[in-house]
């Protein structure tokens, strides 16, 4: 497993924690499905879940944000 690859599992695993439901999506894209419970549920790549980890904004309204 590359670094890329064991910072998204970080970010997953750090998602879960917070209480959301995460699954992958895509293995061909890289996108995973997030759910909070809701209504609604969204699409992120797992580069995108990377880059919101290091911004310190990886939670619902982080993912919330990239539309």
């Amino acid at each position: 497993m590359d670094l890329r690859n064991s910072e998204c599992a970080k970010a997953v695993a750090e998602l879960q924690e917070q209480g959301l439901t995460v699954r992958l999506h895509s293995r061909e894209d890289n996108t995973w499905h997030i759910a909070d419970g809701g209504l609604y549920s969204y699409i992120a790549s797992g580069d995108e879940l990377v880059g919101l980890r290091k911004a310190n904004n990886l939670n619902i309204r982080g993912v919330k944000s990239l539309g």
